[in-house]
């Protein structure tokens, strides 16, 4: 059965209530470049805190989890993170997911969730057939997403950026309340994160440029690509910093100067970590040893 939604606005600030249970935060209203949207971590937010802790993911996921943690950190590490204010449309999770990328990680993620036992509550006129997420509510199923186009599922969540709409603060009531009431919910992320990372090691090692390396400086390559600060020039900048004298100082210093902040974070992060320090890759075996 379909789980009812009631919102409610107070100011700039949007609540909800799911089958008239206990109110919950779900995002404010901001301006960002001219567009409106939803935010939900800032100060004195009352946002539920439900951060990712690798160690409550061991089991799960081993040092993957320990691998994702200094982006699950520069991300703010909230699994109910929200915003939908850019041109992402709505993005959403502790790693920051966007929807705009045609089978990027929020689209890989939201058919992963749209697949578990719960989304018939949370979301029941979405379902994922032949492998794509479409909606069958109306007069004819309508597919959200292709292989090149993500345009009807951002206006699915976030119908325009000029205002904030019920549907876009459905959408991020859905999401929120599924997530902290369902630990395979967290998971979902946390695999998704997990998976994405793992590719990018895998085109590392197809270019060479990480057999033998410390898990320390394939978090960074990781990071840059997670976070695109690299440009269209990533790999050229990876490759000539991990040939370089100092191969993890020159990674981290991939990126702009706005952000380096988020550099700083992320070295000080991969730098406490034993872990990181002690496994590197191994082509052999594709994976840390």
């Amino acid at each position: 059965m379909a789980i009812q939604f009631k919102i409610t606005k107070t100011g700039r600030d949007y609540s909800c209530e799911a089958d008239n249970g206990p109110k919950y935060f779900v995002g404010r209203s901001v301006t960002y470049e001219g567009n409106v949207g939803l935010y939900n971590i800032f100060g004195g937010t009352n946002l539920q805190k439900l951060n990712f802790d690798p160690a409550n993911y061991q089991t799960e996921f081993g040092f993957w989890a320990d691998f994702i943690d200094p982006t699950a950190e520069c991300e703010g590490r909230n699994f109910l993170t929200l915003n939908s204010y850019d041109r992402a449309a709505f993005t959403f999770g502790f790693g920051q997911f966007a929807a705009h990328v045609a089978n990027g990680d929020f689209v890989k993620y939201f058919r992963a969730m749209l697949q578990r036992p719960e989304a018939a509550g949370y979301f029941p006129e979405l379902r994922v057939r032949s492998g794509r997420i479409e909606r069958f509510d109306g007069p004819a199923p309508a597919p959200l997403e292709t292989a090149t186009s993500t345009a009807a599922l951002m206006k699915y969540l976030n119908p325009t950026l000029s205002a904030v709409e019920q549907d876009e603060v459905l959408a991020a009531a859905r999401l929120i309340h599924w997530t902290a009431n369902h630990r395979p919910a967290r998971l979902a992320q946390i695999a998704e994160m997990i998976a994405t990372y793992k590719g990018f090691m895998r085109t590392a090692d197809t270019r060479g440029l990480i057999d033998g390396r410390p898990a320390a400086q394939c978090c960074v390559i990781a990071d840059i690509l997670h976070h695109g600060r690299g440009g269209t020039t990533a790999w050229t900048k990876i490759k000539t910093a991990v040939n370089s004298a100092n191969p993890f100082d020159s990674l981290i210093a991939i990126g702009a100067a706005k952000w380096n902040g988020r550099k700083a974070t992320l070295r000080s992060k991969i730098l406490a970590s034993p872990k990181l320090a002690a496994r590197k890759w191994s082509r052999a075996a594709g994976d840390f040893v």
